[in-house]
């Protein structure tokens, strides 16, 4: 099986939650780096007294300012090249109060080595002695040292947190492959920021989980190394996020893992996920700022909550399965840039015959529960760089699941080299169960392209696929093609579809349309403004050409106002012979229009 085609899947608990021993399932989470204006991972925060203190700069307990120090690069400790874009926004200001950080007010502030005795040279675990001081309204603050942990720090109380003072670093012993942090019961208010996890060890993983009841903030959390299990079972993740409260919001900024897992572990999904939001979310979580790569098992999973993920300022490189997995309306990719380039990888040698499929971004809304009311469409993906230059296998660059609703995809770059490979696809709808009691996810199941850039020198397939999708769109687009054999936009029983304001230059055929016969006469398959520019490279000889004499296609009307022309089947097609030889579908290219004539041809093979 290939991670994350149209089988895709994942086996999980409800909301993650560990085994008895407090093992993960592989419920997914990241790491973060000092993004330009935020307290960066390195600098000096200043000082903080001893149980109750008024802080400044950097540690900012009345004010989130920014350091006036820039963070050195967030993975010169592991070795790992700093090729993506600098993540991150300003922090947002608090209120001013004493003890407010990100809008947690704590009641008191301890430093982990004057008052809690916690040993900043990495001999002595940590652990057991910071769960015992994180009660209701503590900050705990670690001052510049290795800390080691050989086992879990379980969160039940309100209003805590833990910030790094310079270079903090919580180190794990060889083998370790439980959670770091956890949540027990839900609380609310948690707070972790500016810290190192160090993973280097070998056959080391490890993660936090964060449910919370309404809000949560992690930023400036880095993991080192690469995070690896030989464990046939689920690989704890970066990050498990989730917020009870529909009203709730949780912020995850500045994360940073370079080296997630390996790209092809992906394990029967329970490889190791970077951030993994699933059904215990009703609320927003925010992904922003971060940095996430070689995951074997998606980089961010949002797609299977009834809760928002936004993924904002990210940047992401060779995740298998996904780097971005998101589901319906109020979830969203935004200016974000995604690549896949397998020459980069890092992590060696690479297995894909099975279980590997690397997507940069894919849209899904399964599989949910059995009559579970179905969440809403509208998921979009905005300002987006997304470049796929190479790899051994990828479906799609941006997959439109087929048990997903609609889909926008705008003002977006898409760069695919990688033969044969679209760079948007729209699965089948009904190829994969919505859910146990319905085939179908419910309607609409558009696509829609504006201002969409796509281009590349892959050969073969074609760069728009869109598959039972009525009412697609592609506006305002410039589809340019040139490799051998690629046409530019498919559309497979998709009728009412348009394509206006958009140049689509390629080898291929800029556009075909595979129709229903049974489709009536007076339907339109497909709306083309008069404005659109097609152009056709190569020739490569094949089907009938289309012909005043023998009307496959005919223009149904112009639509008022739009300068569009409708095309619908030609009064040819109920004599065309050998009907059943083409399966009761008719295949047609268009590509170029003379006024408002279509010149193409009839592809089918009799």
């Amino acid at each position: 099986m290939n991670a994350g085609r149209d089988d895709d899947h994942r086996s999980e608990s409800d909301d993650g939650s560990p085994d008895d021993d407090g093992s993960d399932r592989g419920d997914g989470s990241r790491g973060v780096g000092g993004g330009p204006g935020s307290c960066g991972r390195r600098p000096y925060l200043g000082v903080v007294g001893a149980a109750v203190a008024s802080a400044a700069g950097c540690l900012g307990l009345g004010s989130d300012g920014a350091a006036n120090a820039a963070p050195d690069d967030p993975g010169a400790d592991d070795g790992a090249s700093d090729d993506g874009p600098d993540g991150g926004s300003a922090d947002e200001p608090d209120d001013g109060d004493l003890g407010t950080r990100h809008g947690i007010e704590f009641d008191r502030v301890l430093d982990a080595v004057d008052d809690l005795g916690l040993d900043p040279s990495g001999n002595d675990p940590v652990n057991d002695r910071l769960e015992d001081a994180l009660s209701d309204g503590t900050l705990v603050r670690f001052p510049q040292g290795e800390y080691s942990f050989d086992g879990v720090v379980e969160i039940d109380a309100d209003r805590v947190g833990v910030l790094g003072d310079g270079d903090a670093r919580f180190v794990l012993p060889a083998g370790y492959t439980r959670l770091l942090f956890n949540y027990d019961p839900v609380p609310d208010d948690v707070l972790i920021e500016n810290v190192d996890v160090d993973v280097r060890p070998d056959d080391t993983t490890t993660g936090i989980r964060l449910r919370c009841r309404n809000h949560f903030h992690i930023q400036d959390v880095e993991f080192l190394g690469r995070g690896t299990s030989e464990s046939d079972g689920g690989t704890p993740s970066a990050f498990a996020l989730a917020v009870n409260d529909e009203d709730g919001r949780g912020v995850l900024r500045d994360a940073v893992a370079k080296k997630g897992s390996r790209i092809d572990g992906y394990k029967g999904g329970n490889g190791r996920i970077g951030v993994w939001v699933g059904w215990s979310n009703k609320g927003t979580v925010r992904i922003e700022g971060c940095d996430f790569r070689e995951f074997g098992n998606n980089g961010v999973y949002g797609s299977r909550t009834p809760g928002n993920v936004e993924i904002v300022d990210c940047y992401f490189l060779n995740n298998n399965a996904t780097s971005a997995r998101i589901s319906g309306a109020g979830s969203y990719v935004e200016n974000c840039t995604i690549e896949i380039d397998l020459s980069r990888y890092t992590g060696g040698a690479v297995d894909a015959s099975d279980e590997f499929n690397t997507r940069a971004v894919v849209v899904e809304q399964g599989v949910q529960r059995e009559g579970a009311p179905p969440l809403p469409a509208g998921a979009e993906i905005r300002d987006c760089t997304i470049r796929a230059r190479s790899s051994p296998l990828s479906q799609s660059v941006v997959e439109q699941s087929p048990v997903a609703r609609s889909l926008v995809v705008r003002d977006t770059e898409i760069r695919c080299d990688i033969d044969g490979t679209p760079a948007v696809r729209r699965g089948p709808v009904g190829a994969l169960p919505y859910r146990p009691d319905r085939r179908r996810p419910p309607p609409p199941h558009w696509t829609e392209l504006r201002n969409v850039t796509v281009d590349g020198d892959a050969a073969g397939g074609v760069a728009v696929d869109l598959r039972l999708a009525p009412g697609s769109a592609v506006i305002d687009c410039d589809i340019d093609c040139p490799g051998r054999d690629r046409d530019g936009v498919f559309l497979d029983h998709s009728p009412r579809s348009a394509v206006s304001g958009s140049e689509i230059r390629t080898d291929g055929h800029p556009i075909v349309v595979d129709a229903d016969l049974t489709t009536p006469l007076d339907d339109h398959l497909l709306c083309l403004g008069v404005e659109t520019v097609l152009e056709r490279f190569g020739d490569d000889g094949s089907g009938v050409d289309l012909t005043a004499a023998v009307p496959f296609l005919r223009t149904l009307g112009r639509t008022a106002g739009t300068e569009r022309i409708c095309l619908g089947l030609g009064p040819a097609v109920p004599s065309l012979p050998d009907a059943e030889s083409v399966s009761n579908s008719l295949r047609i290219s268009v590509d170029a229009l003379d006024g408002d004539v279509p010149i193409g041809r009839v592809l089918y093979r009799p």
